[in-house]
């Protein structure tokens, strides 16, 4: 029988995990699908498209709600019950405050929400509060601009709220700054042509990080990395532990921050879910969906045993074709699992 592990709750050991907001993340559908097949548990997936690639890699797929459906929480429980899911592993920015505002009624249902505690999420998301968070808890960080000063140019803007760098842009000129106001705040800070780096993190459900990969940010594109190479650099993993030590983060988690050994690493934001290259840190030896998967099925061991990490190991992302016949494609008019 499985062991009660802290924060999770014993009987989800025994369902099925759902991965929402599929869209594209076809294969983290394939490493979770995998590591749950391993145990004899299936993956579903869920998206509001039923043209998301990742629907079709898990073991089954039902297409949701929108975020803001009055109906969310309950179509999902409803949804999660009739497939005997047990753990929701959310992957999008905006879904997780909506999960974890409904974390209590799903609950009740026997569904236990993979995530970061609701106030460390919404610090995180919200990019002026964060900045304000690190100041306040002497996390090494750039410093803000007032919007309403007139910086030395160039600067970078990011929008208070928001995800995948929508928005974020060098500016170079007064006339290129975005209008500031209570509608739309903007988080100004220097401009800073130093490597950029990802942090893939492990953190048990105690909020201690367990294990993690530092990977060098070669190629961005639209916010996302498109090459990407890990790394050994023990000034960021004293950058993970200082962190872990000041707010309550779970399970997978992205950090991303500027290094240079000359000045150290500044801390630009921290995504409490899955990252986006997230396959790097995984096939570097950080095997997360594996562990979290032992982890829930009560082998701590199996867990928190630290892994081998390949550092210099590159990848390269690249798009691929994803081909479904009509009669497999998710109805709206009744969803059905392919």
């Amino acid at each position: 029988m499985a062991s009660v592990i802290e924060g999770i709750p014993a009987w989800a050991a025994g369902g099925h995990w759902l991965m929402t907001s599929a869209s594209a993340k076809v294969d983290l559908a394939r490493r979770l699908r995998m590591a749950l097949n391993d145990v004899g548990l299936k993956l579903v997936a869920t998206d509001v498209s039923a043209r998301a690639p990742a629907l079709y890699a898990a073991d089954e797929a039902f297409l949701g709600r929108p975020d803001g459906a009055p109906d969310y929480i309950d179509h999902l429980i409803e949804a999660c019950q009739r497939r005997s899911v047990r753990v929701i592993v959310p992957t999008r920015d905006a879904e997780l405050p909506l999960l974890l505002s409904g974390a209590q009624r799903l609950a009740e249902a026997k569904i236990w929400v993979m995530a970061s505690p609701l106030d460390s999420v919404l610090c995180c998301q919200d990019k002026i509060a964060f900045h304000q968070w690190c100041l306040q808890e002497g996390v090494p960080v750039l410093p803000a601009v007032a919007p309403e000063a007139e910086p030395d140019f160039p600067v970078f803007v990011r929008p208070r709220f928001g995800a995948g760098g929508k928005g974020s842009r060098r500016v170079d000129s007064l006339s290129e700054m975005p209008p500031h106001s209570s509608d739309s705040e903007w988080l100004v800070q220097p401009f800073q042509a130093l490597p950029e780096y990802t942090i893939d993190a492990l953190f048990d459900f105690r909020g201690t990080p367990v294990q993690w990969v530092v990977r060098e940010r070669l190629e961005i594109v639209a916010g996302e990395s498109k090459v990407s190479r890990t790394v050994a650099e023990p000034a960021l993993d004293r950058l993970v532990l200082d962190v872990g030590d000041r707010i309550d983060l779970y399970g997978p988690v992205t950090l991303q921050a500027f290094f240079s050994p000359g000045d150290g690493p500044w801390l630009i934001e921290i995504n409490p879910r899955f990252g986006g290259a997230c396959a790097l840190g995984i096939e570097a030896g950080l095997a997360t969906p594996e562990r979290l998967v032992a982890l829930v099925q009560g082998d701590r061991d199996g867990f928190e045993r630290s892994r081998p990490i390949r550092v210099g190991l590159t990848m390269l992302r690249y798009s691929a074709d994803y081909f479904i016949d009509s009669g497999d494609v998710l109805s709206f008019d009744g969803p059905k699992d392919p």
